[in-house]
């Protein structure tokens, strides 16, 4: 597969080329807030095998999915007051929110304490496909599973660019990988330390120990 490149940031025929790569089970890679990302359509179960065959990835661990805005992951997940508060408050964010999921979640999108994990990133080309798409987007950083991500797409590894039907090329990117906060308690838990994990703490209460 040859992969088509866009450069220069927003535009429609990028769009559109990107959507109908997902409507059609095909991997994108694209920029976030953090590092490159890789993904696909959160509902094509052949789609999610083959991202896990190309990251060498365990079949039965969870993927984070990228929403739109609160009110789409609220389809997906059900959201306690506590964490729509700091939600609300930090996203688009580089943040990963852990949170029960939903009726409408698909079996392989939940970990086996049905959890799954909710994504707004702040970055205006990810934001604007999420929101032409319609639906959820799988996202998981671009490198094989215990390596470093990649945050510029000169870096991308062969077998990736080889894999993929569109890249997005949205210039360097740092080097930091989001915030996972678990909001499945009532007290909620810092899973992994990221990108933005000074800000939000103030606004989290956290479990003893």
């Amino acid at each position: 597969m040859s992969a088509l490149v866009f450069h220069g940031g927003l535009s429609k025929r990028m769009l559109d080329a990107t959507v109908k790569a997902l409507h059609d089970g095909e991997l994108v890679i694209y920029p976030t807030d953090t590092v490159y990302g890789i993904g696909c359509d959160m509902k094509n179960g052949k789609a999610l095998e083959k991202l896990n065959r190309l990251k060498n990835r365990p079949s039965n661990k969870p993927f984070s999915f990228i929403c739109n805005n609160i009110s789409e992951a609220a389809h997906y997940a059900s959201i306690s007051n506590a964490a729509h508060r700091v939600m609300k408050r930090f996203l688009p964010g580089p943040y990963t929110f852990i949170l029960p999921g939903g009726s409408g979640i698909p079996k392989k999108m939940t970990s086996s304490e049905h959890t799954v994990g909710i994504r707004i990133p702040n970055h205006f080309i990810t934001l604007e496909l999420a929101k032409v798409f319609g639906s959820p987007i799988i996202t998981t950083s671009v490198n094989v599973s215990g390596e470093q991500p990649v945050c510029a797409i000169g870096d991308l590894p062969p077998e990736f660019t080889s894999a993929v039907a569109v890249i997005i090329d949205g210039g360097p990117l740092e080097n930091e990988p989001s915030t996972i906060i678990d909001f499945t308690e009532d007290d909620p838990k810092v899973e992994r330390e990221g990108k933005g994990l000074a800000e939000i703490r103030p606004f989290l209460e956290f479990s003893p120990g």
